[in-house]
This record gives structure tokens, sequence and C-alpha cells, in this order.
């Protein structure tokens, strides 16, 4: 059987650096990681976890806990975090919560706070002080932060500042009445909502608008049950059918509800973009190869994943409980495509 002696000795390293390498130690230089992790793949090392969790008390494995794994964004996201966390020498354990307070709190007190060394977090109807009690001491870092006072390390996606740069484009392709689609106009205000990812979003969409001079109207915000394509396409149906087309532009709460009203508006005779232009956010795979392919604010997946694996080793590696939450957003790009090209 492969030891980490073996890995040591291949990548050229003390024993000691390989093991501290394979456990994602950030005092371990990137080049020499990385040469530790290609030995350990060549000689197909596998390390004996139950001996490793005795010894350290660590089990080498992070949780992750994400809302929906059947929809495109939050796939793709699982998937940049899960390499990021295979890149430190760690193993990741994915789960769906599905939006239910139920599931979360199983998934926290039954499979991250035994199993994990800490847990990357997508909280939906779970609070802070349920998320601390379940946690058990582990680290926690949570992705979207709804809360107005954090309590936890968060990474969030750029909902303001990518609603506004939607819309100014938006503006900028020449459209003066725009609607928004998948949140009501309120959500900004609401107690409850103007730290949420919709919160947020709808608050970015009323700054453009302000900006440009233009008055936001409430009926100009579309809200939806749920974020799915699905609804956004019997809303493309129902557009198609009001007298007199009501938008120039659409800006969607996400890619998968702007590729929904899209197939819906088709279907009715409407098209993008000769009819009006549509933006979507999130920057899924999908939308490249739709036809026509989507504009979108297209979040960097790997910079999200990227500083939420360091802010949980950070925790992990620190031993600072004291320390006060930090809060990073990762990058987004305005990618344009056919669905804003030139109106005719």
């Amino acid at each position: 059987m492969v030891t980490m002696s073996d890995v040591a000795k291949e990548a050229q390293v003390s024993r000691a650096t390989a093991s501290y390498a394979l456990r994602g130690d950030t005092r371990i230089a990137d080049d020499t990681r990385r040469r530790v992790l290609l030995a350990a793949r060549k000689l197909r090392y596998s390390a004996n976890l139950s001996a490793r969790s005795l010894r350290s008390g660590k089990s080498g494995i992070i949780g992750v806990a994400i809302f929906e794994l059947d929809k495109p964004y939050p796939a793709q996201m699982s998937a940049a975090i899960s390499r990021q966390i295979n890149a430190h020498g760690m193993q990741a354990i994915i789960q769906q919560t599905s939006n239910s307070k139920q599931d979360e709190v199983s998934i926290l007190r039954h499979v991250t706070s035994q199993l994990c060394d800490g847990t990357i977090f997508s909280p939906g109807s779970i609070t802070n002080e349920e998320m601390q009690e379940l946690a058990d001491g582990k680290p926690l870092v949570l992705l979207d932060d709804p809360s107005s006072e954090p309590v936890f390390d968060s990474v969030m996606t750029a909902g303001f500042e990518g609603a506004a740069m939607a819309v100014r484009h938006l503006l900028d392709c020449g459209c003066r009445h725009i609607g928004v689609v998948g949140a009501d106009m309120t959500a900004s205000t609401d107690p409850v909502q103007q730290h949420s990812v919709r919160g947020r979003r709808v608050a970015g969409c009323l700054k453009a608008l302000k900006d440009a001079g233009i008055k936001a109207r409430p009926k100009d915000f579309l809200p939806l049950d749920r974020w799915d394509g699905e609804m956004a396409r019997d809303l493309g149906h129902h557009l198609a059918d009001t007298s007199g087309q009501p938008f120039d532009g659409i800006f969607c709460m996400t890619d998968s509800l702007a590729l929904g009203l899209i197939r819906g508006l088709h279907e009715c005779g409407v098209e993008v973009p000769r009819d009006l232009a549509v933006v979507g956010f999130d920057g899924i795979q999908e939308g490249e190869s739709y036809i026509p392919s989507l504009t979108t604010i297209s979040t960097d997946k790997d910079d999200l994943a990227r500083k939420a694996v360091d802010a949980l080793l950070a925790r992990l590696q620190g031993g600072d409980d004291n320390h006060p939450p930090t809060q990073t957003t990762a990058a987004c790009r305005l990618v344009i495509r056919e669905s804003t090209a030139k109106i005719r």
C-alpha cells in the first residue's frame, strides 16, 4: 500500500510537508502543494480518513449544502466548490437542502457536524442562532448570507452591482420600458427581503433606473412564486397576450428565468431580440448555446469557490473564534450575446 512517505519521496519533499500539503495547509506554497497532489495522484495514494481523524481530530472533509442541485447555476457552482476543495487535498460532501428548513437542520445535525471539518452553506429558512447550535463549534461559511447582522463568514454574489449593470446595458441598447422578472419592487425595502439575493438585485435595478431619470413603477416588476423556468415560460405567454407589448427590455433575476421567458414569448410569436431585449443573471453554460444566445451577468464561480474555501480554511487553521465575520463578493462581468442585439 502506498504511504505518505512514498508520496513525499515522489514529490521530493519531506514527509511532514507532504502531509501538510494534502491537508490543505495554507503555509505550504502553491507550487509545492501541486507537486505533492500530482505525486499522490500518480501513486494512487488514498489517505486513511479514519486514522487521520483519530490522530488529528480532522476528517479532511468539507460539507457543502446547496438549495438545489437539479438547476444549472447551483449545480455548476457546487462543481466549482468541489474542485477548489479537492485542490487543497480535501474531499467534499455535497447535499441539497431543497429550500426546506427540515432538510437544512437535518444536514447540519446529522452530516456536516459529525462527518465534516466545516461547511459551506447556502441558508434558506434556518436562523443564525439555529446554525450556531447545529454547527457544534465547527466553522460555517455562508453563500449569499441574507442576515442584516452577519454572524458567519460569507461570500456574496454581486447582486446589487450586477443587476444595475444589466439594467444599464438595456438602457444602452435603447430600451426605455424595462421590466424586471422574478421579484416585487418592494423587495429592496422589505425588512425580511432587503438583504436577500432578491432584495439586493431589485435595489440594483432601481438604482440604475433612477440614475437614468426613469421612474420605476410597481407594475414593471413581475414576481414569481418560484424562480422556475416553467413559470417564466408561462409569464412569457401572458406578456405576449397583453394588448400592446409593455416592455422593450427585460431583466430576469436568473438565467433560467430568462431562458424560460424567451421560450414562452417565442411560442406566442414574440421574438428576442427583434421585439425586445432580455438579460439574465448567473452565467450558466446553457445560455451560450441557446437560440438566441443569452446576454447575462456572469458570476465568476471559480472566484466564488476560491473565496468560500479560503474563508473556511482560514477558520480551520487560524483558531481565532473571536475574529469578526468577513464578507467578500465574487467577481462578475457582463457577457453580451444575441438576446440584446440591436433592436430594429
